[in-house]
């Protein structure tokens, strides 16, 4: 089969919002929530940093520097990603350097270590760990993305909470965490959170709390008093789940991804976006249609997740410095992909949650095209459930990334679904899918 045309489809979302200004907005919200009463002349204040590139953090946590120092604190940065950056105080530095935290930018010192302490127990018996110059500070501000996470479901998932266990507590708690599988991540994370947030020898100050909208933007952001993270949390995921970005079709046949990195997500592509979680505990939409069951809670599938055949994942961000876990979550990679794989960086992310799956390597190709190609004439799951497909009927899709801010580049199949919405523009005509010489694709749906 051929590649087939595809046409632009752009979305409209319904509920949107969005923050133009985001230093400007976090230093109203400081403001009102009087950050002055709570840092004094001399504190030194640690600000948690983590490995993703959300839209206008930079911005925020330098703006947040700044206000500490208004208040005549002493602050700096700590990395707060677990076991990425290969697992060493240099390359947890080097990545958000590559983020931009660079000094000019952020104008305080990055202090960055792997070393912890254990400062206590919470009420599920579970050891809590801490960076030890975020313990050795006289006060923590935890800066991060309220969203739904790639491994597990639950009331609460990627936050302010789990910042404060598997961020802060650096790689001993994200190993402690991931060796128990969905139940750590379910359990430990809230109960090791409110843990942290509550012990005054820690003295969480408050949580910054950053929401997406669904173009990739900063929608909604809040400033929360450090003992009320754990309830307020709770309902801050309930307005980022209402932002979140569902690709617009329940089946495909091919998805092409332009890029995945730990940038993007934490396993590369977004797990809840592509149906696809490699997780002990969570099934795959594959077993629900296969199954002909009536409802996917019967099977554990989260709600939105789509089934998607063949999965092919074309490119590796530069910042995610090699760390290439979720890549098992694709069928198809590129040579190029490939090649900036460090395996080191990614096996100890790997190896750290427990979760194997994530970091098998798949059918490497020599091109886009080929693996484009490959894809195409790979397919044959979904027949069993829609029919054949030719060119006219094979619901083929390019995004960017999970990050795919509205814009597709779709099939006809997938032009006759998507028309039936009501929230979905088309743009041009339907057009071959261009490469360049060497094979690179070009056609791009946010260019």
């Amino acid at each position: 089969m051929n590649i087939p045309k595809v046409i632009l489809a752009k979305q409209n979302y319904q509920n949107f919002m969005q923050i133009d200004d985001p230093a400007g907005e976090a230093h109203r919200l400081l403001s009102e929530f009087g950050l002055k009463d709570k840092v004094k002349p001399g504190m030194r204040i640690a600000i948690t940093a983590g490995s993703r590139g959300v839209h206008g953090m930079v911005e925020i946590i330098a703006q947040i520097v700044q206000e500490v120092k208004d208040c005549g604190g002493d602050p700096f940065l700590f990395p707060s990603m677990g076991s990425h950056g290969g697992a060493t105080a240099e390359g947890q530095e080097s990545m958000l350097r590559g983020l931009g935290y660079t000094e000019d930018v952020i104008k305080c010192p990055i202090l960055s270590s792997m070393e912890t302490e254990i400062i206590g127990e919470t009420e599920l018996g579970t050891p809590v760990y801490i960076d030890k110059n975020a313990y050795a500070a006289d006060g923590v501000i935890v800066v991060n993305r309220i969203k739904k996470h790639t491994e597990h479901n639950s009331i609460t998932e990627s936050g302010l909470l789990k910042m404060m266990t598997i961020g802060m507590g650096k790689r001993d708690m994200a190993a402690y965490v991931h060796n128990r599988g969905v139940w750590g991540l379910t359990n430990i994370i809230p109960a090791n959170g409110k843990f942290m947030c509550r012990d005054p020898r820690v003295n969480v100050i408050c949580g910054v709390a950053l929401i997406e909208n669904q173009r990739d933007r900063l929608g909604y952001l809040e400033v929360v008093n450090g003992p009320d993270i754990p309830e307020r949390e709770i309902e801050l995921f309930k307005i980022a789940n209402s932002l979140y970005p569902y690709l617009p079709f329940s089946t495909c046949d091919a998805l092409i991804i332009r890029r995945g990195g730990k940038n993007i997500s934490g396993t590369g592509m977004d797990c809840n976006m592509i149906g696809r979680y490699g997780v002990w505990g969570l099934n795959e939409p594959e077993k629900y249609y296969a199954s002909g069951a009536d409802d996917p809670k019967d099977f554990n599938i989260p709600e939105g997740a789509p089934l998607i055949e063949k999965i092919a994942l074309l490119d590796l961000t530069d910042v995610s410095h090699g760390n290439a876990i979720g890549v098992g979550q694709a069928d198809i990679i590129t040579k190029r992909y490939f090649d900036k794989i460090d395996f080191n960086a990614t096996y100890t992310n790997g190896v750290t949650t427990t979760f194997l799956d994530k970091i098998k390597i798949p059918y490497v190709a020599p091109t886009d095209k080929i693996a484009v190609e490959t894809a195409v004439n790979t397919i044959n799951g979904l027949m069993r459930i829609e029919g054949r497909k030719d060119e006219e009927s094979i619901k083929f899709c390019i995004i960017d990334s999970t990050l795919h801010e509205g814009k597709f580049l779709v099939s006809k199949g997938l032009y006759e679904v998507m028309k039936e919405r009501g929230d979905i523009e088309f743009i041009g005509d339907f057009e071959d899918v261009v490469f360049d010489e060497a094979g690179a694709l070009i056609s791009n749906p946010l260019e």
